[in-house]
């Protein structure tokens, strides 16, 4: 038994903005990005289902999760990600001119939303599986 329910197939499940913009990002940064972005976040986060999930995502499809050989955009999903996490309110004083010049603002704004999505993400199955 778990603490919180389960969407039924068919319902509509808490989590299906996650896809939503999963769908609108992975055109723009891709597959590999994303998946490194919501990891990055969820390791941070200390959020043990999540970041096992994304971190056997990630080693499916090859890549080295412990020392992942990465572009430097790619470095800023994973620095933004645990940055967010950590602390958000220093993201616009610590990184601006970088992510500035490396994404669009409507990029900008999609992927701190996907990472607030992860965060809460990460509470829902911390809670959930607290009473279990």
């Amino acid at each position: 038994m778990t603490f919180l329910p389960i969407a039924e197939e068919g319902e509509l499940s808490p989590f299906s903005e996650w896809y939503t913009l999963r769908d609108e990002l992975v055109p723009l940064i891709g597959e590999r990005a994303l998946l490194l972005f919501a990891f990055a976040i969820c390791d941070e986060f200390g959020g043990v289902p999540s970041a096992d999930y994304f971190r056997a995502r990630l080693v499916e499809s090859g890549n080295d999760v412990e020392n992942p050989q990465v572009t430097e955009t790619e470095q800023l999903f994973l620095d933004l990600g645990a940055r967010i996490v950590r602390n958000p309110r220093d993201i616009a004083t610590e990184s601006h001119p970088q992510l500035e010049s490396a994404f669009s603002p409507q990029l900008r704004l999609l992927l701190v939303k996907f990472a607030a999505l992860m965060v809460a993400t990460n509470i829902v199955t911390t809670v959930g599986r607290a009473a279990t």
